[in-house]
């Protein structure tokens, strides 16, 4: 893996580019056409020597044929991460075209509208617990859970990797996965363009009964992307938490203190982004009933409750949050009899918060209990954690099943899981971009 870009002084501030210009070239020259087309037999090996020299002495004055521009950009934003990084190599201006922000924002939108998937994958922080405690992250092919395939994991790259200690999965963003190693150090890393920046340092002074909650999230009203850090510590002589709340800016690269949020500290629960906002849980006390989302507007840098669904007359039960295909999302446990799947259709609003479906547990495999939803396909079918396992159910049919995730010692362990997407988006050039 390259670090390209470990400064800590500020960028340039971006610039919106439009549509680049290029000229954009067939891989196939003339001379390599015509050799392609050369029907082979004794009356070409025949041909004057003489007279072939000169043909080839005139076509090499031609220029080489060209693709419309419009037609090599949309075939070029339909292919994979992995073929373009090849491509590279065949011309300067396919390398420029790869590496503009005008085609990387758009071949990431359009595998986001992929409707197949088949360039998602899965985060998951694993644990093998055999022997000698090994942790890991890792992902692996989002369609191949739902093809009844053997499930391929590739292990995430990232300095100071130590099997040892348990790094953790911030969230995703665009391509981008946000790692803590401990807890002051972060990365911002694209897996597949093997690329990451490390964070500047941010540290405070170490106190008694304290937790850090971090929260990754994307900025669109002025391309930016976004870590916040939220440093809860127990006040003296008090139950009471207090926080201090830094965010960093990858387009100026720095830290720096905001307002801390009048709705009390997050819980040390993972924190949530959707639609330009991170989201959070929040308890007041030790009383569980009394659970409430919290935002904070990433442009904004403003806080607000998030309102709940209305449950109905069966309440709430315990509940927790997440987020599905990029909308708000909450999971209500009613003990071990059932769990309601709740998505905000549209962010904000309360009358689109939506009952997606409800999960039996009479039908569950084994005794556990039901994670957060990762991803919902086309037909319906639900991929979720199970205790720590992942799960597919499919609500028409009313059955579980389980993907075939191998392990080293046939012990796979999920303690996260999410789903990201394979992008050209980079840590170290994203403050260039459109």
């Amino acid at each position: 893996m390259e670090n390209q870009n470990q400064e800590s002084a500020p960028s340039q501030p971006n610039q919106r580019l439009g549509s680049p210009v290029y000229e954009l070239q067939s891989p196939f020259s003339n001379e390599q056409t015509q050799k392609r087309n050369r029907p082979e037999s004794p009356q070409n090996e025949s041909h004057d020597v003489s007279a072939q020299s000169a043909k080839r002495s005139r076509n090499a004055n031609l220029p080489p044929p060209s693709f419309p521009q419009e037609i090599i950009v949309e075939i070029l934003a339909n292919l994979p991460v992995k073929s373009l990084l090849r491509f590279r190599c065949v011309f300067k201006s396919w390398k420029s075209l790869i590496s503009d922000p005008f085609f990387i924002n758009k071949h990431l939108k359009r595998i986001q509208s992929d409707p197949k998937f088949f360039r998602k994958r899965v985060l998951i922080n694993t644990l093998r617990p055999r022997m000698s405690i090994r942790y890991s992250i890792k992902s692996f092919n989002l369609s191949d859970t739902y093809e009844d395939s053997i499930v391929n994991t590739t292990e995430i790259e990232y300095p100071s990797r130590d099997v040892s200690r348990h790094d953790l999965i911030v969230g995703s963003c665009n391509g981008l996965i946000c790692i803590t190693v401990g807890e002051y150090t972060v990365f911002l890393v694209n897996p597949t363009l093997r690329v990451f920046k490390k964070l500047p340092f941010l540290r405070f002074k170490d106190v008694r009964d304290c937790y850090t909650v971090y929260g990754f999230g994307f900025v669109a009203s002025v391309d930016d992307y976004k870590v916040v850090r939220f440093f809860c510590y127990r006040r003296r002589k008090s139950d009471d938490y207090k926080a201090i709340v830094s965010v960093y800016s990858l387009s100026t690269n720095r830290w720096r203190r905001i307002p801390n949020s009048p709705f009390g500290v997050p819980a040390n629960q993972p924190v949530r982004h959707a639609n330009g906002t991170l989201n959070w849980s929040f308890f007041r006390g030790r009383d569980i009933s009394s659970f409430t989302i919290v935002s904070l507007d990433l442009a904004r840098e403003t806080y607000e409750e998030v309102m709940q669904p209305c449950y109905g007359d069966g309440g709430a039960g315990e509940r927790s949050l997440g987020v599905l295909d990029g909308c708000l999302c909450l999971l209500c446990h009613y003990r071990r009899s059932y769990a309601d799947v709740w998505v905000m259709k549209e962010y904000g609003k309360r009358e689109s918060w939506t009952k997606l479906v409800t999960l039996p547990y009479t039908q569950c495999p084994r005794s556990a209990y039901f994670g957060m939803p990762l991803f919902v396909s086309g037909s319906g079918e639900i991929l979720l954690r199970f205790g720590m396992d992942l799960i597919l159910y499919d609500p028409k049919e009313d059955m579980f099943r389980m993907p075939a995730i191998p392990d080293d010692n046939n012990t796979f362990i999920c303690q996260a899981a999410e789903v990201y997407e394979e992008s050209l988006v980079s840590p170290i050039i994203i403050n260039q971009s459109a």
